[in-house]
C-alpha cells in the first residue's frame, strides 16, 4: 500500500476511485464507504484522510483516536485500499472548497470516482458539502456517490457513539458498531515486575498520545504474537494498589504464555468488561482477582483462540 504524507510530493499515483473521510474508528459506517471504492473497477482504490498535527487544530469536541496510526494503516491495507494521502490537517485546514477539489482530488489523486458519506464536509471552515463536492465532480467528469450511513438499533454507527460506550466500558456495544474487536498496540515497557513474583507474569503498555483510554477496570483481551493468539485479563489504569505509575497504562495477565516481550510491539484485542478498577487491602487479594479474572477471560474467550 502506498501511503502519502503530503500533498507535495512527487509521488505519480494512478486513476483512483477515492473514499473521503476522516475514517477515525474505520466502523461499519466508514468500511461501507470505503468498500464502494474498492469495488469500482478500473481504478485503483484509494482514501483521503488527514492527521491532527497538533491539538491546536483538533476541532472535534473530546476527541480522542479510536484506532492508533499504524493499526489504521493495516486495516485499510486489509480492506483493499492501495494507496492512502493523509497530509497534517494544518496543510489543509486552510483551503477553499474549490482549491481542496482541484489540487487534491482531481490534480494529485487523479481521481476517477469519488465516495463520501451523506454528512462529509470540506474546504475551510467546512465550507463544501456533498451536494457541491457532486458539482465539482460532474463538471469534471469525475463518478460521484453518497453512500448512506449504516444504522444501528434505528441511530446511525458512529465514531461519538463508539467514544461513549468505550468510556462507559459498554465493550459489547463498541465492538458491534466497529464490525470488530476494539484493539490497542503499544510497546510492552518495564514494571515492577511484581506480577512474576506474586505468580502471574504481565505485559505492560502504554498509550500513544491522543489514544481514546477505555473506561478504567480489567477486560477480556487476546493478544496475537508471532502468529498465534493468547487469552488475557488486561487491567487498565493507573494501579491504585501498587501506586507505581500516574500515567494511564494497561497491564495484561497472558495464560500460558511466559515469555520476555519488553521492547516488542504488541496488539490487544478487546471482547468483554469484566469488572471496575478498585483498590485492594492486600498483596494477596490483588493475586486471587487477576487470578480469577484471568479464568474468566478463558471461559468467555477459549472459543476464540
Amino acid at each position: 500500500m502506498q501511503i502519502c504524507d503530503s500533498v507535495t510530493g512527487s509521488q505519480a499515483l494512478p486513476p483512483t476511485a477515492v473514499a473521503l473521510g476522516l475514517f477515525d474508528g474505520l466502523h461499519r459506517g466508514h468500511q461501507a464507504v470505503i468498500r464502494r471504492a474498492v469495488e469500482c473497477p478500473g481504478l485503483s482504490p484509494a482514501v483521503f484522510t488527514f492527521r491532527f498535527d497538533a491539538k491546536s487544530v483538533v476541532t472535534k469536541k473530546n476527541y480522542a483516536r479510536i484506532l492508533s496510526p499504524e493499526l489504521k494503516m493495516a486495516m485499510l491495507e486489509k480492506l483493499g485500499i492501495q494507496v492512502v494521502l493523509q497530509p497534517p490537517f494544518s496543510t489543509i485546514m486552510a483551503m477553499d472548497p474549490a482549491d481542496f477539489f482541484y489540487k487534491i482530488i482531481a490534480g494529485f489523486m487523479h481521481a476517477g470516482a469519488v465516495f463520501c458519506g451523506e454528512d462529509f464536509r470540506f474546504g475551510k471552515d467546512a465550507a463544501g458539502d456533498a451536494a457541491l463536492l457532486q458539482k465539482l465532480c460532474r463538471e469534471n467528469g469525475i463518478q460521484f456517490t453518497t453512500v448512506p450511513p449504516v444504522e444501528d438499533g434505528e441511530q446511525p454507527v458512529s465514531s461519538t457513539r463508539i467514544r461513549n460506550a468505550l468510556r462507559e466500558g459498554d465493550i459489547e456495544t463498541a465492538n458491534r458498531l466497529l464490525g470488530y474487536p476494539f484493539m490497542t498496540a503499544g510497546t510492552v515497557v518495564h514494571g515492577q515486575h511484581m506480577g512474576h513474583s506474586l505468580g502471574f507474569p504481565t505485559i505492560n503498555q502504554l498509550f500513544q498520545p491522543e489514544q481514546l483510554i477505555p473506561r478504567y477496570g480489567v477486560y477480556a483481551t487476546i493478544a496475537e504474537i508471532d502468529g498465534k493468539r493468547y487469552i488475557g485479563a488486561t487491567d487498565i489504569g493507573v494501579k491504585p494498589t501498587v501506586g507505581d505509575s500516574f500515567q494511564p497504562a494497561a497491564e495484561t495477565h497472558l495464560l500460558d504464555f511466559d515469555r520476555d516481550m519488553y521492547g516488542r510491539d504488541v496488539t490487544l484485542f478487546y471482547y468483554a468488561f469484566l469488572r471496575g478498577e478498585r483498590k485492594f487491602n492486600s498483596l494477596q487479594e490483588l493475586t486471587q482477582t487477576v487470578l480469577a479474572n484471568a479464568e474468566e477471560a478463558r471461559n468467555l474467550l477459549k472459543e476464540k483462540v
